[in-house]
């Protein structure tokens, strides 16, 4: 029993060994050690490490005691605001030189690739112009043919009527003139009887 007893405390004390140097190995550095160690302002690097890319020794930060969370408090009371006003300037445009290398180089330079733009530009401006005043045009020839279509609407409902009173009144026609057909003959009848 004694043994087993001893091989536990003997088992504990080498497994809190093993936890209090795995937890040294895995302190990680806050951003704040990181930032200021960096020279190159696109990759981070924590203090001495290298950069693969350079291969030069960065140098090592020097780490500050850590306040107390009153006096960070305290000093962040005490910290004043500022007021930043952005404001806008326009600049007129750069006028480019040509210089002999742009003519004699085989590839084209900076300049031609901004003029190219600029033109590409000002043919797409010109183009939106006349896709809106073409929209506008358009929209006033729909509404003019809506209305065209209503006024043929009512014309084609005026030549049916017209149509039907033609109808009934080339009817009433023919109804009088066999009506006067009729009274005719039935006079020469009388006459001829008395």
């Amino acid at each position: 029993m004694r043994q087993r007893s001893v091989m536990s405390k003997m088992r504990t004390n080498t497994d809190s060994q093993k936890s209090n140097t795995v937890s040294r190995v895995k302190v990680r550095q806050s951003l704040q050690l990181l930032q200021p160690s960096a020279t190159d302002k696109e990759n981070l690097v924590a203090a001495g490490r290298m950069l693969r890319s350079t291969n030069k020794q960065i140098k090592e930060v020097k780490t500050e005691n850590v306040t107390s969370d009153k006096t960070k408090l305290n000093l962040s009371n005490k910290s004043k605001k500022k007021t930043c006003e952005d404001k806008a300037i326009q600049t007129a445009p750069e006028e480019y030189n040509i210089t002999t290398e742009d003519l004699t180089s085989k590839a084209p330079s900076k300049y031609y690739w901004k003029v190219l733009a600029e033109k590409r530009q000002k043919v797409i401006d010109e183009f939106l112009v006349e896709i809106s005043t073409l929209k506008e045009q358009n929209n006033m020839l729909k509404e003019q043919l809506e209305k065209l279509n209503e006024k043929n609407i009512l014309n084609e409902e005026m030549l049916q009527e017209a149509k039907t009173f033609i109808e009934v009144v080339q009817e009433m026609i023919e109804n009088n003139s066999n009506d006067s057909n009729d009274n005719n003959g039935i006079n020469n009848s009388l006459e001829d009887t008395y």
